[in-house]
């Protein structure tokens, strides 16, 4: 071997050693180039720096490979990143055989959309009696929502409102009772509660748009129709004051607009920078 071949040769073994360096920002170049996703799992895994093993993560596509990291992995931030990026349902729900975190259990169940799946956690002694709890409340409120939705279509307005508000109350009412339904916002049935308890204002209400706004940022176009259709029929002003601060929120700034273009109120107008004219700010101040 020349001088030449010998020179390429270290440089080879060192660009595949550099993911080891103790410079972080060396790492994560040199994780931008590996191959092998054994190794990239095994910096997602044990990499001390926060950029760099989220950086790993991010490379990861087969579910298998994000499972080892989810199961496996020394930080729980990588943890959490490496669930959200799963698809496969069943997997999800093997993760939730050896949980020892109440955070993961959670964003476990909020990717697990397939009530079977549910059903048959709960079911499964396999299971630790806290996740079997959580996934008989989750399985519970997506029957819920599934029976308000149906009741919705015989009477609308009433049984769609006495359905929901009966739902908030199961969960000690109040906030609470909307948070519940809140951990279901991929969910049209549960936009749609949402969008009721949204109309009927005060402090869950604002709670309620706050869901709907955040569910704007969906990747379901679908969902976003659903969560964009609730805002938009939405006219007090203390409730558009709630939308027009998201706003604030980069990714929402654009569908918050189309939200606040629909409502056409003088406070929605004046938040998009259009001037209302002196007949609407006086119907505006009417209908206050």
């Amino acid at each position: 071997m020349n001088l030449l071949e010998k020179s390429k040769s270290s440089k080879r073994f060192r660009d595949k050693k550099d993911h080891q360096h103790p410079n972080p920002t060396v790492r994560i170049n040199a994780v931008g180039k590996l191959d092998d996703p054994e190794i990239v799992v095994q910096v997602a895994c044990t990499d001390d720096s926060p950029r760099v093993r989220l950086t790993a993560v991010s490379r990861l596509k087969d579910d298998l490979h994000l499972e080892k990291v989810a199961a496996n992995a020394e930080f729980l931030d990588v943890r959490l990143v490496a669930v959200e990026r799963m698809f496969s349902q069943r997997i999800l729900a093997d993760l939730l055989r050896s949980p020892e975190n109440l955070e993961l259990i959670g964003i476990c169940f909020s990717r697990i959309t397939d009530r079977r799946i549910i059903e048959s956690i709960a079911e499964d002694t396999g299971y630790s009696a806290a996740v079997r709890r959580m996934a008989i409340e989750y399985y519970a409120d997506e029957s819920f929502l599934e029976d308000a939705a149906k009741e919705a279509q015989t009477e609308p307005e009433r049984k769609s409102e006495e359905a929901v508000e009966a739902f908030v109350d199961a969960y000690g009412g109040g906030l609470r009772g909307v948070r519940a339904i809140g951990r279901f916002k991929r969910s049209e049935k549960a936009l749609k509660a949402l969008g009721t308890i949204a109309r009927k204002g005060g402090e869950t209400g604002g709670l309620a748009v706050e869901y709907l706004c955040s569910a704007l940022a969906s990747a379901n176009p679908k969902l976003v129709a659903c969560a964009e259709a609730e805002l938009a029929v939405l006219r007090d002003p203390d409730l558009i004051d709630c939308i027009i601060r998201s706003l604030d929120t980069e990714n929402l700034r654009q569908p918050i607009r189309e939200v606040l273009k629909k409502i056409d109120t003088a406070e929605a107008k004046a938040a998009l920078g259009t001037r209302p004219t002196e007949n609407e700010t006086a119907t505006e101040r009417s209908t206050k």
